[in-house]
């Protein structure tokens, strides 16, 4: 078997970045569409509440083994302890990035239910408290499951709107999109923990055949450019919705 690079961009994992993706804009196509009362279907619960936590779920996870990825290959030879500044640095772009979705949705939604702590405030935390579970390796899956479960099992205290990216919030408070540490920053953790396993020295521990590597290639694509993706497909969605049914109530 031929050593992969260690610098290798890995098809499965755009794939699977490209796929959360895209379930991200059918979820927030439909979430728009019964947000704006455009068409009578329900995000709230059932099928499409599964759908939304599932697709929140891939995407938080996909970025715990991305972090994984980086911190295996930036570990030193000799020591093998990982830098800490570049993820307090990625993980202040995302927060930085992250505001200006709370700046859109604060326009757009004019005041009402726009993002505070969103998907990337979340990834960019977690990108930054990262560095303090990479000495736990494949076991960060244990505090990532108490912390989800800590989220599941006990009901957290209201208080003041500044606790918001714990899990704590005012009891009158509403968000298109809100993702507390408490359980989000556990799928995170797990998500390390699967790189660590499956991408030990930043290398693949499995083989991938090259009939997977060609079908994978279409969904890779939206996934190298996820970022970019995430932030214009709301504003794209919201166009095309104006276009097919004129003003939107309690939009602009």
């Amino acid at each position: 078997m031929t050593e992969t690079p260690v610098h290798t961009r890995y098809v499965e994992l755009d794939a699977a970045r490209g796929i959360a993706i895209s379930m991200m804009v059918i979820f927030h196509l439909v979430f728009d569409l019964s947000f704006f009362s455009l068409y009578p279907v329900e995000t709230s619960h059932g099928f499409w509440r599964l759908f939304g936590y599932t697709t929140a779920a891939l995407f938080v996870s996909i970025a715990g083994v991305a972090v994984t990825l980086r911190a295996e290959r930036a570990a030193t030879p000799v020591t093998k302890s990982t830098p800490v500044i570049p993820f307090i640095r990625r993980g202040v772009f995302l927060i930085g990035v992250g505001f200006l979705v709370t700046l859109g949705t604060f326009v757009f939604l004019r005041g009402e239910g726009y993002v505070l702590f969103g998907i990337l405030q979340l990834i960019g935390t977690s990108t930054i408290l990262a560095p303090l579970f990479f000495r736990f390796g494949r076991k960060a899956a244990i505090p990532g499951v108490i912390i989800i479960l800590t989220g599941w099992v006990i009901t957290l205290p209201t208080g003041p709107i500044w606790l918001l990216w714990t899990g704590v919030h005012p009891a009158d408070y509403i968000s298109v999109d809100y993702t507390p540490l408490i359980p989000w920053f556990g799928v995170f953790l797990i998500g390390m923990a699967a790189g660590f396993w499956l991408y030990p020295l930043g290398r693949r521990s499995f083989r991938v055949p090259s009939w997977a590597d060609r079908m994978l290639y279409i969904p890779s694509l939206p996934g190298k450019h996820s970022l970019i993706i995430y932030l214009v497909h709301q504003p794209i969605l919201l166009f095309i919705l104006t276009v097919v049914y004129g003003k939107i109530p309690g939009l602009w």
